[in-house]
């Protein structure tokens, strides 16, 4: 009869430490859970301001392909006989065979 006793009395403090345990690592389990949690929203919200950035980026570089061809034409441009007829009239004040200049006069 004593072993029996022993044994309930023993059992009951094994169930006591048993359930203790699984308390413990139910509870270390949560915290896990909720400390991947929160790091998983962190996450998404860096994807998200990444993918912001990343579509300015993608935008600037559309407007740089477009100013970048716009240069291109420029320089195609300066390079004919007419661009190079433009400045001189323009800036250099030179006329061609045939053009009539008119001057102020200086009364």
């Amino acid at each position: 009869m004593e072993k029996q006793k022993n044994r309930r009395g023993g059992g009951s403090a094994r169930r006591k430490g048993n359930r203790a345990a699984m308390i413990a690592i139910t509870f270390v389990v949560c915290l896990l859970f909720v400390v991947l949690l929160a790091k998983g929203v962190q996450l998404k919200q860096r994807i998200r301001a990444n993918d912001e950035t990343r579509e300015q980026l993608e935008e600037q570089i559309k407007e740089e392909k477009t100013r970048t061809g716009e240069i291109e034409d420029l320089k195609e441009y300066m390079q004919t006989n007419e661009y190079i007829r433009q400045v001189a009239k323009n800036v250099l004040g030179l006329v061609e065979d045939g053009d009539i200049v008119f001057r102020e006069s200086r009364d």
